[in-house]
């Protein structure tokens, strides 16, 4: 284990990390299609004007159109190989958890809706009070975070 976790907020952390999960599957199914799409781009070039002036006034329109959709691919594959990488880190720690974990977590961070909502919908599959929601809140939450960062000090 690295020192510096003892200086981390590993709950604030396992929370963002969970949080980002929704973002990083949509970059993971969108980015092909968002490549291919830029690549269509890239592939139709604006037609010239009959009269042999460029239609915006800039001889290098095109050429800046080109490399600006070049940059846009680029950011794309860096997004698509980040979410690569945040998945390759979080599924295992995500597996680790018990279903009744994942279902906690999921609950409290993952839903749409209230706090409110949240807390009603582990105490209806829990059968049990609102502190004890809460409670399994904090385990699950601890859980995950021991299993993305190691025990801390």
């Amino acid at each position: 284990m690295h020192v510096m976790t003892k200086y981390l907020d590993t709950r604030k952390a396992a929370i963002a990390a969970l949080q980002d999960f929704a973002v990083m599957e949509q970059v993971i199914e969108t980015t092909d299609q968002q490549v291919k799409d830029a690549y269509d781009d890239l592939a139709s070039p604006a037609s010239p004007r009959m009269d042999g002036t460029p239609p915006s006034g800039d001889l290098h329109a095109g050429e800046r159109r080109i490399a600006a959709t070049l940059d846009r691919i680029d950011l794309y594959r860096a997004r698509y190989v980040q979410a690569r990488q945040y998945m390759a880190w979080f599924l295992p720690a995500w597996e680790v958890l018990s279903e009744d974990d994942r279902f906690v977590l999921e609950a409290f961070f993952l839903t749409e809706g209230s706090r409110e909502e949240c807390v009603d919908q582990v105490c209806e599959r829990f059968y049990v009070e609102r502190d004890s929601a809460y409670r399994k809140k904090n385990r699950a939450l601890e859980k995950l975070s021991h299993a993305l960062y190691g025990k801390t000090a």
